[in-house]
């Protein structure tokens, strides 16, 4: 895979049904309204990381070479290309994927006690359909 240099960025990728979870936990209490919580799964990882643990479980060992010149502009028209996304939706989507996503607070946890997906958990039922 020819990947820009945003693989190397780090993440903390949350399960879905955790992040429902979460959702619906603060869902109607009034100690949360006007509130803004970081939320996040267990690991921090790059995304690169997440990459090869997915091809992992689906049996693959990817080979990832990373290009410097691989801008967010032309990295929106190849996903034009290779799917049903527009370059337009996906041009701003790619340029988020350059800053860390990291919870840098976990008050939510006081809320809503959760314990969180792991992540190749998290992808095989996500891989199995199950979210």
């Amino acid at each position: 895979m020819v990947c820009p240099r945003w693989v190397g960025v780090p993440t903390q990728p949350i399960a879905l049904r955790d992040t429902i979870a979460y959702l619906a936990g603060v869902c109607g209490r009034e100690e949360a309204f006007g509130r803004s919580y970081d939320i996040g799964g267990p690991e921090v990882m790059t995304y690169r990381e997440m990459i090869e643990r997915i091809a992992k479980l689906r049996g693959k060992r990817p080979l990832i070479v990373e290009v410097p010149f691989l801008t967010p502009r032309l990295s929106s028209y190849w996903l034009h290309l290779v799917t049903p996304v527009k370059a337009a939706v996906a041009r701003p989507l790619i340029e988020g994927l350059r800053a860390p996503t990291i919870a840098h607070e976990h008050e939510i946890a006081e809320l809503v006690p959760l314990d969180a997906t792991p992540f190749d958990e998290a992808a095989r039922l996500a891989l199995e359909g199950k979210i």
